[in-house]
């Protein structure tokens, strides 16, 4: 009995050491980051300003927000990264469950600064971060940083992003390290999924599948749908059906059910739909309660062509009746 008492413990002690070794030392995967060749020209930074500022919303989450204006416009300076938020920080955005979190998370400078921000980074490192969720030293990026949303994004789209954030003012601007509490610290290790290689230009001739790019790149599907419990997936069933939670000052919303359920798009046009986004184009005063999570002013900067295909993506999804959930996963 004592000998097998000795080997349940040697193997629990081997176990437990291969799963570190294996956690700390081949995870998160990743690949080396991808040799770009990037030619700068007017046109790739102006696709890239319009990407950045209109779709992807980068400043959104790499600036603080003025909540006492509609949409929470970014404060300036832009990419400079925002406060950290640990366990003593209000509950904001996405509800991912109450109370503080679970650790310290600080939002990153993306400016050219070389010291602070992106300046050292190359291009391919600045890509592998945005797609592939990997920082430049090979850690993984926090889930918040929704990399997941990006992965299709084409090699010539994520060019003119890096070509924009390449003229965007430096700004120094220190960050702290992240320091995360069990699990999360093992958690996000296991989400990073290295791309296989080059991603292809979308074929925006067809729109079902050009909206589909959109949707996933200006995070509608991140937003409007509920998550798989300590996954970047979405909810089996539950694409765009909406009903996710976010603190807005003492209040919760809910975003919006995008399918063409009859409580979602299915009384809706294709021309209310392009027009929803053009009811706010610049902020207001407002209070928190009555705010939006969404930046619908930054939004209504997209084209009507592209607002136009995401609905004819949206038009494809199934129906799905709403329900309102506790928590976002």
């Amino acid at each position: 009995m004592r000998n097998l008492l000795k080997l349940f413990a040697l193997s629990v002690v081997l176990i437990v050491a291969g799963a570190n070794i294996y956690l700390w030392g081949y995870l998160p995967r990743y690949r080396p980051p991808p040799d770009l060749n990037i030619i700068y020209t007017p046109e790739l930074v102006a696709r890239g300003d319009y990407l950045v500022n209109e779709v992807l919303l980068c400043f959104d989450c790499h600036s603080s927000r003025d909540w006492t204006q509609y949409s929470g416009p970014a404060i300036p300076p832009l990419g400079a990264g925002r406060p950290c938020i640990d366990e003593n920080s209000k509950p904001v955005g996405i509800n991912f469950g109450s109370g503080g979190f679970p650790g310290r998370l600080c939002i990153r400078n993306i400016t050219i600064d070389e010291k602070t921000g992106i300046g050292a980074w190359t291009d391919g490192e600045i890509a592998r971060a945005i797609r592939e969720g990997v920082s430049r030293n090979g850690e993984s990026l926090f889930p918040i940083m929704p990399w997941f949303m990006y992965t299709e994004m084409s090699d010539e789209d994520i060019s003119a992003v890096i070509a924009y954030l390449r003229t965007i003012p430096p700004v120094q601007s220190f960050r702290p390290e992240r320091k995360l509490d069990f699990p999360l610290n093992v958690l996000t290790r296991l989400h990073p999924q290295p791309l296989e290689g080059p991603v292809p230009p979308i074929d925006r001739s067809d729109t079902v599948i050009y909206g589909r790019y959109l949707s996933k790149i200006a995070r509608c599907e991140f937003c409007h749908s509920p998550r798989v419990r300590r996954s970047v997936d979405p909810r089996p069933g539950r694409l765009m059906a909406g009903g996710v939670p976010f603190f807005m000052g003492k209040d919760m919303h809910y975003s919006k059910n995008l399918t063409p359920h009859e409580d979602g798009l299915g009384e809706w046009t294709k021309d209310m739909f392009i027009q929803r986004f053009r009811l706010a184009t610049k902020p207001f005063p407002v209070s928190e309660e009555d705010n939006s999570e969404m930046n619908w002013v930054e939004f209504s900067g997209m084209t009507d062509t592209d607002l136009g295909a995401i609905w004819d993506y949206l038009q494809t999804l199934e129906p799905k009746e709403m329900i309102l959930l506790d928590r976002a996963d």
